[in-house]
């Protein structure tokens, strides 16, 4: 019987561990790529596919410049729609 945990052939995990009192909040295998996100104080866990990338602004910007587009800053003669 399969509880659907993937299990990684050389068995290393990591653990997210609270520092406050040294409880583990979370384990993950070694292998792979896996998203850890904080929201409200709840941690989230889950492996990312291997089309998804994740990117920071900067990381983006670099990324869409790199693809050719290009990013002009606003005009500061904007019209005034009133």
């Amino acid at each position: 019987m399969s509880d659907g945990i993937e299990v990684p052939t050389n068995h290393s995990w990591y653990d997210v561990v609270r520092r406050s009192d040294g409880a583990i909040i979370c384990s993950f295998p070694a292998e792979g790529r896996h998203l850890i996100y904080r929201v409200n104080g709840i941690i989230s866990m889950r492996p990312l596919l291997p089309d998804e990338e994740i990117f920071t602004l900067n990381g983006f910007m670099t990324f869409a410049e790199r693809l050719g587009y290009r990013f002009l800053p606003p005009s500061d003669n904007i019209k005034s729609t009133a």
